[in-house]
């Protein structure tokens, strides 16, 4: 037995190892060592062979792909329920804004189609967009909402309220779970038009 422990230490040497490695860091390699550093720490009675340490890598790498596809499926499964680009909608690579009223016709246009998600959202745009013309806040791509309101509730605005409660049947349509629905639109568009005035109605 003695024997075996002192071959297993002449062969462990550099002398005998170096042809077995490739060239260069592998990550696989790394990846193993680490894994089974991992297990002796966790288990120092365990002697897992290289076996076990490569099906639990290759287990783990499976892990970990299938979390992060599951990632990207719930990142795009929320941009669009249609499964549709509309990115011309909004805005236009370069565009700073458009005007509210376009943001208005959108909505109404997505409206009739049924598409009462992507109507609410426009309309709420158009709200935006109304109140950065009338000085009150400034729209950027990169503000939440909280800002708008921030911003709005600075500058002494009598349309905080309506923007509050725009904002929240956004969020929860938009972000949360509540589907869109046609009383939803004409709730956020009776918003615009309780804060543009006649302007703001159809």
């Amino acid at each position: 037995m003695n024997e075996r422990r002192e071959l297993e230490g002449i062969l462990a040497g550099e002398e005998y190892t170096a042809y077995r490695k490739g060239p260069g860091f592998s990550l696989w390699d790394w990846l193993l060592e680490g894994l089974g550093r991992l297990l002796k720490l966790i288990f120092p009675g365990l002697k897992p062979g290289e076996g076990t340490i490569s099906v639990l890598a290759i287990l783990i790498v499976l892990a970990l792909v299938g979390f992060i596809v599951w990632i990207a499926w719930l990142l795009l499964s929320r941009r669009s329920r249609t499964g549709r680009l509309r990115s011309g909608d909004w805005l236009e690579p370069g565009e700073d804004s458009r005007s509210w009223q376009y943001y208005a016709e959108i909505g109404d246009r997505h409206a009739a189609e049924g598409d009462w998600r992507d109507g609410i959202r426009a309309v709420f745009l158009a709200l935006l967009f109304y109140l950065e013309e009338q000085g009150t806040l400034r729209v950027e791509l990169w503000k939440t909402n909280r800002e708008y309101l921030d911003e709005l509730s600075e500058s002494g605005s009598s349309h905080t309220p309506a923007l509050k409660e725009a904002m929240a049947l956004f969020e929860r349509i938009w972000y949360g779970k509540l589907e869109g629905s046609q009383e939803l639109f004409e709730s956020m568009r009776s918003l615009l038009t309780e804060v543009a005035g006649e302007g703001g109605s159809r």
